[in-house]
């Protein structure tokens, strides 16, 4: 009996001292955790961090993380084909937060580390948290530069012009990539580090988008357009357009419920051009259609005004529907537009003006606007009758009250040509004679007294084979017959 009660007390002895041999190893173990530096078998992402500080941890997994950036490619398998991916400019890794993590075990309270310490000598304490894409939108941006995102198998809806018709052939729905799911993917492969596996890109059914027939419509429609001139890019030629149209609402029945791969056809509508691009290039002011010369004479200075007038009007191009007004060409008259004085009619009478003489170059465009049968919307007579022209023949001009108008009423374009040369000034109207025509011009004395002579000019035109003419009639007033001007 007492031989029990020595075993039970040694064996009471035994386990004391056995807890206070634990208790003053795991002291041990705590007091060698040192708070300044990572535990002995500490590993994050393989890289061994065991006994390094803080600063030294961070800068070891910066070294890795720069590695692993220059080997992220990975292979993505799609369509048959492999697409290579170059994702090591995109990875990011907070290391300073990792490395206090990693520190932050052996900072735990004194009675807790210990326990750490000791988890760390038996088994060690590692850690995966592998570089990742910090930004979404650019791995969009790289699969978008690879092609991934193009992989579509999808046939769109189609029109095409054919013989006549308007063709529709519907799509074909296919597969395309489905870029959540590759994204996905991608994501777990660089969570895990793993940059050898080949992904098989994921794949969703395509999508074939409504027929837009309004789109259609805008596409197909062309309204006729004559060949023409291009007034701001130095008259160049503008060519023809054909016309195209077709029913909308008739395109749309035929498409409706139709099935993928199917095709439907409604009939187009051609409206020709009246002047074709290769009529403009053949017929451009091939014709004269009326010219006229005049003297010139007077002072040194009118003549320079004639001179300067002309080359104003010279080379201007009106475009069917286009109206000429020779004070907006030739612009105000004074001496810093390069006008001299001379003799010009204020009422009855002759006094010196800027511009003086410029009449006759309105007079001697308006003669062969008579004669090519040209619209004339504005014309005024002298006060006298000129020495240039007869009676009821003349254009008055003046800045800011009467101008002179030719209105192109043809359907090709018209060109004035207005030039001095040897005392003689001519005009003449260049265009395209589209049919056959007779023009008359008649001045006929109204009234005729000593102070007052009105006269009536008259303009038949008459088209071939007809008896019927288009008149126009031009009314002239002038003060004492007798006296003529310059």
């Amino acid at each position: 009996m007492k031989e029990k009660k020595r075993l039970k007390k040694r064996g009471i002895l035994f386990a004391v001292i056995a807890v206070l041999v634990l208790a003053v190893a795991y002291l041990m173990a705590c007091a060698m955790a040192d708070p300044q530096r990572i535990l002995p078998n500490m590993t994050v992402n393989g890289v061994s961090l065991g006994g390094m500080t803080l600063e030294e941890a961070v800068d070891a997994l910066k070294k890795d993380t720069d590695a692993r950036r220059g080997t992220a490619k990975l292979i993505i398998s799609a369509d048959g084909k492999s697409y290579s991916l170059e994702l090591g400019d995109l990875l990011g890794l907070d290391c300073t937060n990792l490395a206090g993590q990693t520190l932050s075990y052996s900072q735990q309270s004194f009675a807790a580390r210990g326990l750490f310490w000791l988890w760390d000598a038996l088994f060690g304490l590692h850690i995966e948290n592998f570089p990742a894409v910090t930004d979404s939108g650019s791995l969009h941006k790289r699969l978008e530069d690879s092609g991934l995102l193009d992989i579509d198998s999808t046939v769109q809806t189609t029109y095409e012009e054919k013989n006549g018709q308007l063709v529709f052939t519907m799509g074909i729905t296919g597969e395309a990539t489905d870029e959540a799911a590759l994204t996905e993917e991608i994501t777990a492969a660089l969570e895990e580090g793993d940059y050898e596996t080949v992904i098989t890109c994921p794949m969703t059914s395509g999508t074939v988008e409504p027929l837009d027939m309004d789109a259609v419509y805008q596409d197909v429609h062309k309204k006729v357009a004559d060949a023409s001139l291009d007034p701001k890019h130095s008259y160049r030629l503008v060519k023809s357009v054909r016309g195209v149209d077709f029913d909308k609402e008739a395109a749309k029945k035929a498409v409706s419920g139709l099935e993928e791969g199917a095709t439907a056809a409604v009939e187009l509508v051609y409206t020709e051009p009246k002047i074709t691009t290769r009529d403009m290039k053949k017929h451009l002011f091939r014709d004269r259609l009326a010219t006229h010369t005049t003297r010139v004479g007077g002072t040194a200075g009118r003549i320079a005004n004639i001179k300067l007038a002309a080359a104003k009007c010279n080379g201007t191009i009106l475009l069917a529907g286009d109206t000429f007004s020779f004070n907006n060409t030739v612009g105000e008259q004074k001496a810093e537009t390069g006008f001299h004085k001379a003799s010009a009619i204020q009422g009855r009478k002759i006094i010196q003006a800027y511009g003086g003489g410029i009449c006759q170059v309105s007079t001697t465009l308006f003669i062969p606007a008579l004669y090519a049968g040209l619209e004339i919307p504005e014309r005024w007579c002298h006060n006298y009758v000129s020495t240039y022209a007869k009676a009821g023949m003349d254009a008055a001009v003046a800045w800011g009250g009467l101008d002179f108008q030719i209105k192109n009423d043809r359907k090709y374009p018209i060109k004035l040509e207005v030039y001095y040369a040897n005392g003689s000034l001519t005009a003449t109207i260049w265009g395209t004679k589209t049919e056959k025509t007779k023009v008359e011009v008649d001045t006929k004395v109204l009234s005729s007294s000593g102070e007052i002579l009105e006269v009536q000019t008259t303009r038949k035109i008459y088209a071939a084979g007809s008896e019927n003419a288009v008149i126009s009639r031009f009314y002239s007033s002038y003060l004492n017959p007798s006296q003529r001007q310059y």
